[in-house]
């Protein structure tokens, strides 16, 4: 059987090493940057426009994107913002 691969937001706590999926709010604008670095690195199609825009939604509080590619460029610019 195989094993579920993580959401990008699951992704996104085990990396930052949350303890829970809510600790992602309580990062410092430093872990913010290195969490932006780290999603950076995954393209488009890594995951789906959902988790892109879950992400967005959950991280940044912005509004969903019509395409992953917007998602995940707003995601990644609202976690770099200091």
């Amino acid at each position: 059987m195989e094993e579920k691969e993580l959401s990008l937001l699951d992704e996104a706590a085990a990396y930052m090493e949350c303890q829970y999926l809510s600790d992602l709010h309580y990062l410092t604008p430093y872990q913010r940057c290195v969490l932006a670095a780290y999603l950076e690195r995954f393209d488009t199609q890594s995951f789906t426009l959902f988790e892109w825009n879950d992400a967005l939604e959950y991280l940044s509080g912005g509004d969903a994107e019509d395409t992953a590619s917007a998602a995940r460029g707003r995601l990644l610019q609202s976690l770099r913002r200091i």
